[in-house]
């Protein structure tokens, strides 16, 4: 017999993290012998409509993770996941960059370096991409998504993009842009992107790689000639 979620919704059941062993406990005893709640999804199946399942296929769990992770907070949360696991993927593949990852916290739920450089961000260019003028959204669905619907309706939501692709992502590197943009830029050098993108928006970049990076400025005229901007493949 399984458990009762928290909501009383559907039944629950657990996955022991060392043994695999399935039951309706909601804890198990580690090799030190200490008790430990499980706590995470990874090890959570929920029943809907006769099959166990995890927890982004149960309605209202999906429902209610969508209105905390629409929030600034919760967005800035995932933004920092997926920035913490590309970190740990190019340390795993050698690839070392340059400077620190500056935004790391380790503390559940915590993003707190992440939102104050994006407050700082928005104090200086407003609550938009500084390129695109796209005013910024945290639209993530409550639907599942799929090959069909994954880009629909979400090319204005905040994304943090890295300036210069040799460098990790530091407070001066890191820069909050649209998801188009972001998407759009690539690993594509300034003067590649300019194939891409209207000269307006193309100055505005320009003007933001100057402010951050005063050093860069002789490369940014050199361009006019032909010269490749100092980019990194990813």
């Amino acid at each position: 017999m399984a458990g009762k979620s928290g909501t009383g919704k559907h039944p629950i059941r657990y996955t022991n993290p060392i043994t695999g062993d399935i039951s309706t406990q909601s804890f198990y005893i580690n090799e030190e012998g200490i008790k430990k709640y499980i706590n995470s999804s990874k090890y959570m199946e929920y029943q809907v409509g006769g099959k166990w399942v995890k927890s982004k296929l149960v309605p209202h769990l999906r429902e209610s993770n969508t209105k905390y992770y629409n929030s600034k907070k919760g967005f800035m949360l995932k933004i920092l996941g997926s920035m913490s696991r590309k970190v740990k993927n190019r340390l795993e593949q050698g690839k070392n960059l340059h400077g620190e990852f500056e935004f790391k916290d380790d503390r559940p739920g915590r993003c707190d370096k992440l939102l104050e450089a994006f407050d700082k961000q928005v104090a200086r260019y407003g609550d938009r991409c500084p390129m695109t003028h796209l005013p910024f959204t945290r639209n993530r669905p409550n639907e599942l998504m799929d090959i069909n619907n994954y880009h629909n309706g979400f090319y204005s939501n905040i994304s943090a993009d890295r300036i210069f692709n040799p460098i990790e992502y530091t407070e001066q590197n890191t820069i909050f842009t649209s998801q188009l943009w972001n998407l759009k830029k690539g690993t594509s050098s300034i003067g590649e992107l300019k194939f891409i993108f209207m000269p307006e928006v193309l100055e505005r970049y320009k003007a933001i790689v100057i402010e951050r990076f005063p050093d860069q400025r002789y490369k940014l005229t050199e361009l006019r000639y032909g010269a490749e901007h100092p980019q990194w493949r990813r």
